[in-house]
Parts: C-alpha cells; sequence; structure tokens
C-alpha cells in the first residue's frame, strides 16, 4: 500500500500538467488524419471492470479523439478516481496508444477553501462551518458546477473553477485548495432579434417580457428563462435555441424569431335532443374571440358567449396585461356572467396577478366577488335550493408546464392548482318566514381548491395519446343551486348538455386516443370518466364518443358525435349530443 502511495505522490504535481501537454501534443499530430486507432494501456493493477470500459476505437476526426479521451479521464474523476490521467502517448503508424493511470478510488477529500467567499459555499455539498470541508469524491464534480453557477447568475459567465495542490496528508488521506477565476465581468448589451418580417411587437415591451434590460448584470438563467418564455408564446416562434456572443465585457443575444397566427374567432354549434319538446332538436352555439398581442404590447382580449338551452346565456370574458407598468409582474381582470332561464344571475369579478418563480414555474395571487341574485319571486319550498347569496374570496396559485407547441401541444406536461378562501353571505328574504333559514349561519367560511393537469404524449410515429384530469371542490356550508360548478358539454363532460350538472365538488379523467392524419389533424376516440357530488348525493357520469379535427388554411374545423350516461340514465343513441366547429386562426 505504501509503495502504491509514494508512485501516487511522485505523480501528482505532474497529474494535470502531463495531461494537458500530451493532449496538445495529440492535436498537432492528429490534425489532419483520416483514420487511425485509439488503443489503451493501463499501468496499474485494476478490477476487469474498468479494464473493460477501455475497449480500442477508431476515428475520423482528430478532435474527436482528443474528445473522448478527455471524457475518458472526467468519467473516472467523477466517479473517486481523481488521479486518473495520462502517462505517455505511442504512436505507430496509424495507431495512437494512451498509457493510462487509474490510481485508487478514492471516497473523500478536504478541501481548502479560504480562497472562497463563504456565501458561495452555501450549498448542499459545501458542508460544515469551517474552511477545510470534506467532500465525497463522487459529488467533487456537481460542487464545483455549483459554484459556477453561482457567479454565472452574478455576471462571470467565464468563471472556473478547480481543485488545486492535490496531495496526501500525513494520515493518508487525500486534501487539496479550491481554487477559483472569475474571469471578465459581462453586462448585457443588446437583443438582436433575427426575423424575415415584422413580429408586430414593440421593442420596449419585448426587452421587458423577457426580463433582458441593457446595463444589467449578464446572466445566463435568464437568456435561459427568456428562451422558455418565447417558447410559451403563442404569437411568436423560436426557430432556434438563442446564441450569446460576447465582446469587450458585454453581452448580444441573438434569437432567431418568426410571427404566428395565434388569435383566433370559433364558432360552434350543437344538437341534442329538446327534453322540453317530444322529437324535437335543442340547438346550442357558442362564439369565441380571442385576440392575442393585438398592438404589439402582448395584451389578450378573451370573450366567450354560449347558449346552453333556448332561454340561458352565459358571458366570459378576460382582458391580460403581462408586464404591466414594465415590471415582471402580469395582471389579468375576468368577469364571467350566467343567466340561467329567469331563475338567476350570477356575476363574478375576478383580478390576478402572477410572475415566473422558475424557469417553468408561475405564482398567482387573486381576489374574487361573486354575486347570485334570484330574477323572480320563488316559493318557500324553493328557498332552501335557491336563494341570493355573495361571496368574497383570495386564491393562492402555480402553474407548470413544459410543452412542444403553446397552441397545438403534442408533447408533454402542464399542471396548475388553486386554492381559495374567504367569506360568504347568505342573504335572507324577509317575506319568507324564517323558520327555513333555521341552522343557517347568515355568514359563514369558503373555502376552494382546483386541480387540472394534461399530459401529451407520443405511442407511435402516427397515433399520440391524450390524458387531462379536471377536479375542483368547494367546502363549506349548505350551498344553493345558484352557487354550484357547473360542468357538461363539449369542453367539459362530453356527452350532456352545456352545464348540465349542478355539483359542489367533481373530478373528471380524460382519455383521448388521437391518429395523426397530418399537421393538426387528427381523428380521435374519447372518454370522459367523472365522480360528482351535491351533499351527500354521489354519481359516475361517462362520456364517450369519437371526432375528428382538420386543419385547414384559415383554421380548424371539428365535429364530434358523444354519448353520457349517469347512474339514472343509461347510454342511448336517441340522446346522443353532435358538436361541430370552426376556429379560424388570424
Amino acid at each position: 500500500m505504501n509503495k502504491i502511495f509514494n508512485h501516487i505522490e511522485n505523480k501528482k504535481s505532474r497529474v494535470v500538467v502531463i495531461t494537458t501537454l500530451l493532449l496538445l501534443f495529440t492535436s498537432s499530430l492528429l490534425f489532419g488524419q483520416e483514420n487511425y486507432t485509439l488503443e489503451w494501456e493501463l499501468v496499474d493493477n485494476v478490477h476487469h471492470s474498468i479494464r473493460k470500459q477501455f475497449q480500442p476505437n477508431s476515428f475520423k476526426d482528430s478532435l474527436e479523439l482528443q474528445l473522448a479521451v478527455k471524457n475518458k479521464v472526467i468519467q473516472f474523476s467523477e466517479v473517486g478516481y481523481l488521479l486518473t490521467s495520462v502517462d505517455t502517448i505511442i504512436i505507430k503508424e496509424n495507431t495512437y496508444k494512451y498509457v493510462i493511470f487509474i490510481g485508487p478510488k478514492l471516497d473523500v477529500m478536504t478541501v481548502d477553501t479560504k480562497a472562497v467567499n463563504m456565501q458561495v459555499l452555501k450549498g448542499r455539498y459545501w458542508k460544515g462551518s469551517g474552511i477545510n470541508k470534506e467532500i465525497k469524491t463522487t459529488e467533487l464534480s456537481k460542487a464545483k458546477d455549483q459554484i459556477i453557477r453561482y457567479y454565472e447568475d452574478r455576471g462571470y459567465p467565464f468563471a472556473s473553477t478547480w481543485i488545486d495542490s492535490i496531495s496526501f496528508n500525513n494520515n493518508n488521506k487525500l486534501q487539496g485548495v479550491l481554487k477559483v477565476n472569475l474571469g471578465d465581468p459581462v453586462v448585457f448589451d443588446t437583443l438582436i432579434v433575427k426575423k424575415t418580417a415584422p413580429l408586430g411587437v414593440h421593442k420596449k415591451f419585448f426587452e421587458a417580457y423577457l426580463g433582458l434590460k441593457k446595463g444589467e448584470i449578464f446572466r445566463q438563467r435568464n437568456v435561459d428563462r427568456a428562451e422558455v418564455i418565447l417558447k410559451e408564446t403563442p404569437y411568436l416562434k423560436l426557430k432556434k435555441s438563442p446564441k450569446v456572443v460576447f465582446e469587450y465585457g458585454k453581452a448580444m443575444v441573438e434569437m432567431p424569431i418568426e410571427k404566428r397566427k395565434a388569435s383566433r374567432a370559433d364558432g360552434m354549434l350543437g344538437f341534442a335532443p329538446n327534453s322540453d319538446e317530444e322529437g324535437g332538436l335543442l340547438l346550442t352555439g357558442q362564439v369565441l374571440l380571442d385576440l392575442r398581442n393585438p398592438f404589439g404590447t402582448g395584451k389578450r382580449f378573451y370573450i366567450d358567449w354560449k347558449k346552453p338551452d333556448n332561454d340561458s346565456q352565459w358571458f366570459n370574458a378576460r382582458y391580460e396585461h403581462p408586464r404591466i407598468f414594465r415590471s415582471r409582474f402580469d395582471f389579468g381582470y375576468t368577469i364571467n356572467l350566467q343567466k340561467q332561464d329567469s331563475t338567476f344571475l350570477m356575476v363574478n369579478n375576478g383580478i390576478d396577478f402572477s410572475r415566473k418563480v422558475s424557469i417553468r414555474g408561475e405564482v398567482k395571487l387573486g381576489a374574487n366577488w361573486e354575486s347570485s341574485r334570484l330574477l323572480r319571486e320563488i316559493s318557500e319550498q324553493e328557498a332552501d335550493t335557491l336563494n341570493d347569496t355573495k361571496t368574497t374570496t383570495y386564491s393562492v396559485g402555480y402553474k407548470w408546464q413544459n410543452l412542444d407547441d403553446p397552441l397545438a401541444p403534442r408533447r408533454g406536461v402542464r399542471w396548475r392548482g388553486t386554492l381559495s378562501g374567504g367569506q360568504r353571505t347568505i342573504i335572507f328574504n324577509p317575506s319568507y318566514n324564517q323558520d327555513i333559514y333555521d341552522g343557517i349561519q347568515p355568514n359563514s367560511a369558503i373555502i376552494k381548491w382546483q386541480f387540472d393537469a394534461e399530459y401529451y404524449f407520443g405511442m407511435t410515429k402516427w397515433l399520440d395519446g391524450y390524458f387531462k384530469l379536471d377536479a375542483a371542490q368547494m367546502i363549506g356550508d349548505h350551498f344553493y343551486k345558484n352557487e354550484l360548478y357547473r360542468i357538461g358539454g363539449f369542453r367539459s363532460l362530453r356527452g350532456f348538455n352545456e352545464g348540465e350538472l349542478y355539483v359542489d365538488r367533481y373530478a373528471v379523467l380524460t382519455a383521448e386516443p388521437r391518429i395523426n392524419i397530418g399537421g393538426t389533424s387528427f381523428i380521435f376516440l374519447f372518454a370522459d370518466i367523472a365522480i360528482t357530488g351535491d351533499g351527500n348525493v354521489i354519481d359516475l357520469p361517462l362520456g364517450i364518443g369519437a371526432g375528428v379535427n382538420i386543419e385547414t388554411r384559415s383554421g380548424d374545423f371539428s365535429i364530434a358525435y358523444a354519448l353520457g350516461r349517469t347512474d339514472e340514465i343509461a347510454l342511448n343513441m336517441d340522446l346522443a349530443k353532435i358538436h361541430f366547429g370552426f376556429i379560424g386562426k388570424f
């Protein structure tokens, strides 16, 4: 053992120098050669499992051979063989033999960190309060990467770190000194957009939107985040990854971008049996207008009008203002109106502020004001299920997504969750016998949560899969019908009329195999499997069917045939729903 350590100590001071010189020497000799063979010879006695990793190989490019040798040395150093190095190179015609010293596997080394600010060493790998820290050799590479990332996020993209003066102490334990070279500081200077046609985006907004501001210290993390933001932006398409050019302490980021059609107008008609007229059809409809970036500042105007039955109307609208006041926050306002025949009118207003907290994660804070008013006089018997209410809630939510396309994804994951709470007020009708309100508090707490997740994946070249989970619940005392969630329809639980089911909790799992027929066109089958609840009543609705989505130059045409069932209503072809519509893109 002493013989091995003596051999190691004689070699330790020349490991880095010899390895570097030999690789450079090899580069000059091999440059220009077309075909050559790389062979290995191990000078120390090692296990056969290690020898098996050094097999002869052929290369056509000198840089490829150098990279293979360098990666082999790095590979062994990362698993604890820190003294692995190139001893000699033997060249014979087109054969290049590298003589390698592996050395013993070392589990731990003591690193002197006095040359580095302790603030930098607060990560999981640099443990201990003193300047001498014990590091697992298998984690040494990650520990150094942590330091590099720290300085990269503080304007030093060329920072490098290494362990110097590697030796064995009196106890035959490996020790070294941590060194850091910061390089020159860099600030962000210019965003260069490579385009073939106008993008329709104002320059100042665009820089604030991406978080790249001239004069700020350069952070690679900001460039990575900007790349993800662009990939998630519906009205722009990033053609390839950004390129960073450094010059005289300044960074210029080049981004090849093109404009894409993201605004859409959507019209949809639905046919279903009319329960109020024997043998008749119920015509339902929807008109949607979704304008994205109409003024070049990323704003969005969304309007959605629905006619779920002959006497009811729904109206939803939303306004989104990204990077409001050139901050990092996005602002949104939502209004939702539901007029259910002549029974009630529900008005819901909400505002929210959201901000990116990681490359793919976003936090949202919001406030919501909901009012539900009866439109006609009701009997005291109905007062148990219908009543005037108003509710104020505050919410916090989180969204994470990684999709290949924000408009028509085929691969990736997206999920979001929201938790809200507040006060609900029941407005008692003074004209009724107040006994009907016994046990009901006029003011009470209410809690709501909602979670939805989508997963897009490929099975074969022409077959894709899509899963979706949508769930929500409201928790409180004695909810009235005009307060409940309403599910059913083409965009929630297919096979049912729009908003047909009134529930205080639900979960819908969608499974949808898709057969690709070109572009974003596909034929699909679907099953919407649900569990719903209203008080003590539990139901298991199911929607199944098939459809086709066809891409055209001006938009997408879709048609679907759906059947639905509940615990009380069996599957019946006479109750089938047909939905068809056209989404115009511009």
